[in-house]
């Protein structure tokens, strides 16, 4: 009885995935195999004979030759990224994109920091749908033009809760009412 149970292709009930070699028995994978040429007639071996098959072979010799003026190019090594400076825009409304902000930053931080400035109207950490974790930039929109274009000239690059944010215009109108 023992002998029965360690034997058999039911010792390893997930044959797929057994063995020293995991890839050799999957099912699911389809393999392409070579197929075999239908065997040719008799009337077509013999016009083959004599030159006047019209011999439809060109493809396996296609397949051979495809690749042989083809330089292979070897894969590029990852080059490191570069840091750039980010995109300057210019101020041309009240709404300001503040970026590279702390991730504990919220919106009452933001509108003391402004408030030196001018008068705020609203300021808004942009935040993850489902963790509600800011996403490192918020929107700050100002009363008047004059207040932001000074606020962003001020505070670019100023050093606030361990980082540099960036201030610049921002490139949307935000949210519009109906």
């Amino acid at each position: 009885m023992a002998e029965s149970r360690n034997s058999g292709h039911r010792n390893n009930r997930n044959r797929n995935h057994s063995g020293p070699n995991p890839r050799r028995n999957r099912r699911y994978i389809k393999q392409k195999v070579p197929r075999k040429p239908k065997k040719k007639s008799l009337i077509k071996r013999f016009l083959d004979l004599i030159g006047l098959g019209g011999n439809k072979n060109n493809k396996k010799q296609r397949t051979q030759n495809r690749n042989k003026g083809k330089k292979r190019i070897p894969p590029n090594k990852k080059q490191p990224r570069t840091s750039q400076p980010p995109e300057k825009i210019p101020v041309t409304s009240e709404r300001l994109y503040v970026g590279n902000i702390s991730y504990k930053t919220n919106d009452e931080n933001l509108m003391e920091l402004f408030e030196k400035f001018g008068d705020i109207r609203s300021a808004e950490v942009v935040r993850h749908r489902g963790s509600a974790r800011s996403k490192g930039f918020a929107f700050v929109e100002m009363n008047n033009i004059d207040a932001a274009k000074k606020a962003a000239a001020e505070l670019h690059d100023f050093e606030y809760m361990g980082r540099k944010i960036i201030v610049n215009g921002a490139k949307s109108r935000g949210k519009t009412e109906n």
